[in-house]
């Protein structure tokens, strides 16, 4: 755990704006949240992939935090500084947990921005609880719109049980998850060592399974959304599950990120950082639009 927090530790030290570390009371237990920005300015929850953490935002918050107050956070029940104190077990779980989070950060309302396991967390929130989402951006969710690959089920086998037997001393990477086509800018460095450290422990997080969401869920979901999905996406063909997701989802607006893997905002900050800000100032997002 003492590796773990001073790698944690050592990509803060390279947050590229004054933060906050702050510890939020839950019923599921404290909540950390690395907050950045103005504290008067609209809120944004930043939810990281599985295992990624808040720190996995390092490469958004600034720009992001220019007009926001942004708060990246540690979900609960996984690697972070978030201490579970009860297990999440539904979605209603997965929900409660997050307006919690938004009550002890005295916001009736916000946007959400997810990554991966993230985004899902996300469109859970503007699904059950949509008084409380302003706007939601997805980014690589895993598994809401339509299954997964099975290439992606077999690349998690083979960098895990099997590697463990085949290559137990050998230290683990991030890119062997992302993909052959996957880069780890060198400003990413310490997010990278921290990754490997994460994919060292053993522990199973705590998460729940959100699954495929129904035409009648989708249809209802108020809250103006975002999909942005990279170009070398392992999870499903990108251009596919892009036109499915606005086929079953209307008013959905989204785009294909060029040279991006799974996490695309750590794959091209500038280009989805650009993306997201046009799409939370607009008055009007331009919904129903792919690129």
């Amino acid at each position: 755990m003492a590796k773990y927090m001073a790698a944690y530790d050592a990509v803060l030290r390279e947050w590229p704006v004054p933060y906050e570390e702050l510890d939020l009371p839950t019923r599921f237990g404290t909540t950390h949240v690395i907050a950045s920005g103005a504290h008067d300015a609209p809120g944004v929850l930043l939810l990281p992939s599985l295992a990624g953490s808040a720190t996995l935002w390092r490469p958004n918050v600034a720009a992001l935090s220019q007009c926001y107050r942004v708060y990246a956070v540690d979900m609960i029940g996984q690697v972070g500084k978030s201490v579970s104190t009860r297990r999440l077990r539904t979605r209603r779980d997965l929900a409660d947990w997050l307006s919690d989070v938004l009550d002890a950060l005295q916001l009736r309302s916000a946007s959400f921005i997810g990554s991966s396991y993230g985004a899902c967390a996300a469109l859970n929130q503007a699904s059950l609880t949509p008084e409380r989402v302003e706007r939601v951006v997805l980014i690589g969710p895993a598994g809401i719109f339509g299954p997964m690959s099975w290439s992606f089920y077999f690349a998690m086998l083979i960098t895990g049980p099997i590697r463990k037997l085949l290559r137990p001393n050998r230290p683990r990477d991030i890119t062997e998850l992302l993909g052959r086509h996957a880069r780890i800018a060198p400003s990413d460095a310490r997010w990278r060592e921290l990754m490997s450290v994460t994919m060292s422990v053993s522990a199973i997080p705590n998460t729940v399974r959100v699954g495929v969401f129904s035409d009648a869920e989708l249809a209802a979901i108020r809250a103006p959304t975002l999909l942005l999905i990279g170009e070398h996406e392992r999870l499903y063909d990108a251009r596919a599950m892009l036109n499915r997701a606005m086929k079953r989802m209307p008013g959905l607006s989204g785009a294909i990120i060029p040279n991006a893997h799974h996490l695309a905002a750590l794959a091209q900050p500038e280009d989805v950082n650009a993306r997201i800000m046009q799409f939370l100032s607009s008055r009007q997002p331009d919904i129903g639009a792919a690129e």
